[in-house]
């Protein structure tokens, strides 16, 4: 049985969170080890935006500061999206051996299958969704909650995971939102018009299951759900004392890259 890498990460602040993913990817490229999946969450809430969004675009940044969410710009693609009352995971993994030796849109649907095994055994009716038609130029004032793109997981027709992916030369990550209760539809109130009908094109595990659901119940469930779908074991990952110096490193990277000092002032 193959074995991966399992880093059952904590909660963090945004800077954080990205400065590791950022890192892993950089890591599976570099050694071209096996693959690593992390489990995390944040902690203050943050709002991510995606690599090509502009800086702030369209946000209510004297809202966000009042409320204490932290920004950051995401390295994959995509919308805004808040972090809030999810479970977060990433995938990292080489391009040049099975499983992920095909294309982007193969390994997407790989991963989301696991997703999905991994909410139906909680209860949860998830699908892998076609998409919904997409616009010939994307509106990055919507929320990425907004849309659902092939091979995204719904329940219900509703959006409940929210991913992207960024590939290198010989490596990729995907990462994404797993919601467990609608707090992450509160990106509406940082956005221009507020965008009432988010709320009828989302949804969330707790919503699903008609309460509140623990997150240790859902971490163990990802892990069994990605153990049976690709038929690996998982090896608990650390970060050593070098690496987190490393990505201590590039946390204050995106500090400074922001021009500002305090919440919400994030590379933006």
């Amino acid at each position: 049985m193959e074995r991966w890498f399992l880093f059952d990460d904590g909660p963090a602040a945004g800077a954080r969170n990205m400065a590791v993913d950022e890192y892993l990817l950089g890591k599976v490229e570099r050694e071209r080890i096996a693959p690593i999946m992390r489990l995390y969450s944040f902690d203050p809430p943050a709002v991510t935006v995606g690599y090509h969004q502009g800086a702030g675009h369209g946000l209510d940044r004297d809202r966000i500061g009042r409320d204490g969410v932290d920004v950051v710009r995401r390295f994959t693609g995509g919308r805004a999206l808040l972090h809030d009352g999810e479970l977060t995971y990433a995938v990292v993994a080489g391009t040049d051996r099975p499983p992920f030796d095909t294309h982007l849109q193969d390994s997407f649907l790989r991963i989301s299958e696991a997703l999905v095994l991994a909410l139906r055994s909680m209860g949860v009716d998830a699908r892998v969704s076609g998409g919904r038609p997409r616009h010939p130029s994307p509106d990055f004032q919507k929320p990425c909650l907004d849309s659902v793109s092939r091979h995204e997981i719904t329940a219900g027709g509703r959006k409940i995971v929210a991913s992207a992916q960024r590939r290198l030369k010989r490596s990729f990550l995907q990462h994404g939102s797993i919601l467990l209760t609608p707090a992450s539809g509160r990106i509406v109130d940082y956005l221009p018009g507020g965008m009432s009908r988010l709320a009828g094109r989302v949804t969330s595990v707790s919503g699903e299951l008609g309460g509140e659901v623990e997150p240790s119940l859902v971490r163990r469930a990802v892990v069994t759900g990605f153990e049976e779908a690709f038929r690996v074991s998982f090896e608990r990952l650390c970060l050593s004392e070098e690496e987190e110096r490393e990505v201590s490193v590039r946390e204050r990277l995106l500090r400074i890259e922001s021009g500002g000092s305090g919440p919400g002032e994030v590379a933006v």
